[in-house]
């Protein structure tokens, strides 16, 4: 059986009683930072369908438009916008201050170097 992948990402583990369990489950909480606050500012990711605040991202979700916001992806999921794969070097992806995608230095046209 496949080992599961640690997140690239800090969280929060949040223990909670059966019973709060139960009536919370329907709650979308961030998976940073755990809390349900802030529900303007959610984000979920189009892959693994995690909530995150953007804040706890960095994601520019007032830049964003509708479709950005919908196809957003968090950085677990994070793959390049061309070819739909994470390059060997995660160094060489360029993520959009607008749209928060990402894209390899390598393919875009006229191709860059390093990141700006």
């Amino acid at each position: 059986e496949p080992v599961d992948m640690p997140s690239c990402l800090p969280f929060t583990e949040v223990k909670l009683k059966a019973l709060d369990a139960y009536y919370l489950s329907w709650m979308d909480s961030c998976f940073t930072c755990g809390s349900s606050g802030a529900s303007d500012t959610m984000l979920f990711c189009v892959d693994c369908g995690e909530g995150f605040h953007s804040f706890c991202v960095n994601a520019p979700i007032h830049s964003m438009s509708k479709s950005s916001v919908a196809g957003w992806r968090c950085p677990n999921c994070k793959v390049c916008e061309i070819t739909g794969e994470v390059p060997k070097d995660e160094t060489k992806m360029l993520f959009c201050e607008m749209c928060d995608r990402a894209f390899s230095l390598d393919l875009l046209d006229p191709p860059l170097k390093s990141a700006p």
